[in-house]
């Protein structure tokens, strides 16, 4: 019996291994499909603002996708994917998933690249925006968000082979608005140039051929005329370029600008032209621009474009953007409070407060609340949040509890403060002023009785004066009745 437990062993083992050996990708398919199935958990819309933090403690970013292939790509970043080469250009393709929800489903990618004397590539200014898209995944078949970023970079003909890097600089913000930047470096590898050494001969004087770079101008720095613009406002953007070549000055160099959605350009043209440009120097130039009145509270681009030529007449561009925040006024209207003329001590009133929201943004935390010598508020009056458009109304009450002092009635004077915070979270007040004499609460009586003493002595005195008249006919008539009959006195 051992023994043919023994060849049964035997026989289990071989097979194993034959199976192992006929499928050697098993192990790696099923890790594969592990790590997809995560990843692709990742992607939808409802994880994406659930990922983790680093362990540095702050938010990553963004992640290459590094499974699947997608339009410019011969290999995915796992089988070593290198840009493609071909007619001067190399394209460059980085296939970005965000690890948490990104504001607008948008970001802006930029290219910088490495310093050199013999880089291959012809500078300028690499910016664009990239928005969320879904795509089809190889191995699950399910569609995946992906923000896919895409340059085309255009290549010096006369080029070194080599290896270079290009670093990828994406950023963009999260729902909260906090800034979010991160920096990928992908390596472009040159095989159709020249070999290292190699030099396009001797100049006159028998000098080699030195590699020199084009001069680059670039935005330097960009600031507006106002601190806090408005929807519907005007502003001017100042604008500072720099030369950035130290030794080759920039000719000829005419500026442009071109305002994004919900920017107007105001002005009669949006050029500028600059004669020349010397080498390291700067430059400012001014431009006026109206952010749309009925343009929601956002951050709106503006495009600038510099085209020049360098010192031996070739021509250049090279294109900028800058970046302005605008939000919509505040326009709130709040009809009078409503307070009693009078109000008897230990009296308890209710006021009515109302807030109309005639502005395009969303009013916030809005309430009201009463200071006055002499009365005690219930509390705020909580209105909420308002809607553009819309009116709220809220109330308190307020009781008479005597002014300070020795005499606790008389006149008082108070103020009611309205609060309320714009989208921006900028907190704005309101104030109304009032004034009311506070009473005892005997006053009421005290007036009442001398009116109806009054009344009185008038019915008293029109009582005696009617029985002085009675009393005079009477005896008037009597004085004639003795006449008549002469049987009295006439002097009588």
């Amino acid at each position: 019996m051992s023994s043919r437990w023994k060849k049964a062993a035997v026989v289990l083992c071989l097979m194993s291994c034959i199976v192992l050996e006929a499928c050697p990708e098993v192990s790696w398919i099923y890790a594969a499909g592990q790590e997809r199935t995560d990843s692709s958990r990742a992607d939808s819309a409802e994880e994406d603002g659930k990922q983790g933090m680093s362990d540095s403690g702050g938010m990553s970013g963004f992640s290459i996708d590094n499974q699947n292939i997608y339009e410019g790509m011969e290999n995915s970043y796992s089988r070593g994917y290198v840009p493609k080469i071909g007619n001067d250009n190399a394209v460059l393709v980085l296939p970005l998933q965000a690890k948490h929800k990104v504001s607008g489903n948008q970001i802006t990618a930029a290219l910088k690249f490495g310093e050199g004397e013999n880089l291959p590539f012809v500078h300028k200014n690499y910016e664009k925006e990239v928005k969320l898209k879904y795509y089809k995944a190889r191995k699950q078949g399910k569609k995946v968000g992906r923000y896919l970023v895409s340059f085309n970079l255009k290549l010096k003909k006369d080029r070194y082979n080599g290896s270079y890097p290009v670093i990828v600089t994406v950023s963009g913000q999260d729902e909260s608005g906090n800034e979010i930047s991160q920096e990928f470096t992908v390596y472009v590898t040159i095989t159709d140039g020249k070999k290292a050494g190699e030099t396009e001969g001797a100049q006159e004087g028998g000098e080699d051929t030195v590699a020199k770079f084009a001069p680059k101008v670039m935005i330097d720095s960009y600031q507006f005329s106002r601190k806090k613009i408005l929807c519907g406002e005007k502003f001017t953007a100042k604008i500072t370029l720099h030369n950035t070549s130290n030794s080759e000055p920039v000719k000829n160099m005419m500026v442009s600008v071109t305002p994004g959605e919900n920017v107007e350009l105001l002005g009669r043209t949006g050029s500028s032209y600059v004669q020349e440009l010397a080498a390291g120097g700067s430059c400012d130039l001014s431009f006026r621009f109206r952010v749309n009145a009925s343009a929601p509270r956002g951050q709106y681009s503006i495009g600038v474009t510099m085209d020049y030529a360098d010192a031996k007449g070739g021509t250049h561009t090279a294109e900028g953007a800058m970046k302005v925040s605008a939000e919509q006024s505040v326009q709130i209207q709040i009809p009078p409070v409503s307070m009693a003329k009078t109000i008897q001590l230990g009296e308890t009133v209710e006021l009515q407060t109302q807030v109309m929201n005639l502005g395009k943004g969303k009013l916030y935390n809005v309430r009201a609340t009463l200071e006055a010598d002499g009365l005690t508020p219930s509390g705020a009056a909580f209105i909420g949040d308002v809607e553009a458009g819309t009116s709220m109304s809220g109330s308190m009450e307020v009781t008479a509890e005597g002014l300070t002092g020795t005499n606790l009635y008389g006149t008082t004077q108070g103020k009611i403060t309205f609060y309320y915070a714009d989208e921006a979270g900028n907190e704005m007040t309101q104030e109304q002023t009032f004034e009311t004499d506070i009473l005892s609460p005997l006053s009421g009586e005290n007036e009442a009785e001398p009116e109806e003493d009054t009344r009185q002595w008038w019915v008293i005195m029109a009582v005696i004066v009617a029985l002085l008249i009675l009393a005079a006919v009477i005896f008037f008539v009597r004085r004639s009745k003795r006449i008549q009959t002469g049987g009295g006195d006439v002097n009588e």
